[in-house]
């Protein structure tokens, strides 16, 4: 069995999803070095079958060193620059393991990321051999920085399809029968994810057309709240929850002014959804065709928010029921699977 080492920020249920890819498909061994202090979310993951977690917070630059010693990794992969002490454990590293950095960041050619490129060779090319990214802004990203194409891996970020792919089978027939007209939120309630947009925009559309249509928010954060009897704020739910939660939901949708990637696009395209997400969003480049399985917004717009939600609420629930298919389909080309293989692909 050979190693991996993983040293995350903080680690996510999808990110998991590959670990136990590559322990199940290539005979690997993960050790998780991740953040178990000022967390953005609730998650705590668990140790299971050939994946150990370790908290940050128990290492210093000497002991995370003898413990990448002790494990022999083939791999090392760092979840961007934002930790000192991973940058430091890369350094002593570099040259004898293959080591891979991943990014959502998406090339916006501001002045600011032109530096970053420009000061690539320090702030990227030091530490990693490999960029691992999760679609195409991501990619022009990399390649900025200095990254040749042999060097730059793909499928980063991925949904689990242990959780979210059997639901859309399971709902198909019950959402022939009667289509939920229920628009859900899911994700961190921040100002960044443009949930005040979202909310104005719904009410709007909704009084516009005197529509039936409900609108549900679920995450944690900012306090959201309405005085609107046809909005519902839950709380965070699990990527389990959710998925059960679907039968209940009707379409995504993702309005963030700012958001480099956005995995919960590919879940709930996996849910069989129509999606509407804001032209910000990343994954939306590969998952959400506009007028095929979603609407795409001008990121920040409220009316052009109001005219996709116009468009959403106004189609047959037949049409609504194809959107989701086709979404389903297009959610097939990613996986972690692939992903994992992906990755294993710099050992070949």
């Amino acid at each position: 069995m050979k190693n991996i080492i993983y040293l995350y920020s903080e680690v996510m249920p999808y990110a998991i999803s590959v670990m136990r890819a590559l322990v199940q498909h290539f005979d690997q061994k993960i050790d998780c070095v991740c953040w178990d202090e000022n967390k953005r979310t609730p998650f705590i993951p668990t140790d299971e079958p050939g994946i150990t977690f370790h908290k940050r917070s128990t290492f210093d630059k000497q002991s995370i060193i003898k413990f990448i010693e002790q494990r022999n990794p083939t791999i090392m992969y760092i979840s961007g620059r934002m930790d000192r002490l991973y940058l430091d454990a890369v350094l002593h590293f570099r040259g004898k393991v293959k080591i891979v950095t991943g990014s959502d960041a998406q090339w916006e050619d501001n002045n600011k990321q032109k530096i970053s490129a420009f000061l690539g060779q320090q702030l990227y090319r030091k530490y990693f051999d490999y960029f691992w990214v999760p679609g195409q802004r991501q990619y022009e990203f990399a390649r900025r920085m200095g990254y040749a194409n042999n060097k730059i891996i793909g499928n980063l970020l991925t949904a689990d399809t242990a959780v979210f792919e059997g639901p859309y089978q399971d709902h198909s027939d019950a959402k022939r029968r009667y289509y939920p007209h229920n628009l859900v939120y899911a994700g961190r309630f921040a100002k960044t994810k443009g949930i005040d947009i979202l909310i104005d925009a719904f009410v709007a559309a909704k009084k516009e057309l005197n529509s039936d249509w409900e609108l549900t928010l679920v995450g944690s954060g900012d306090e959201v709240s309405s005085k609107e009897s046809f909005i519902h704020v839950k709380g965070f739910m699990s990527g389990q929850e959710l998925a059960q939660g679907s039968k209940n939901w009707g379409a995504f949708c993702l309005p963030s002014v700012k958001e480099p990637w956005g995995v919960v696009i590919h879940e709930f395209a996996m849910l069989g959804m129509p999606i509407v997400c804001s032209d910000n969003v990343g994954a939306a480049d590969g998952l959400v065709i506009n007028n095929y399985n979603g609407h795409i917004f001008r990121s920040g717009d409220r009316d052009s928010l109001k005219a996709s939600l116009i468009r959403l609420m106004s189609a047959s629930d037949d049409t609504l029921f194809e959107m989701g298919r086709r979404g389903y389909e297009l959610s097939k080309k990613q996986s972690p699977l692939i992903a994992a293989y992906s990755l294993m692909s710099i050992l070949s």
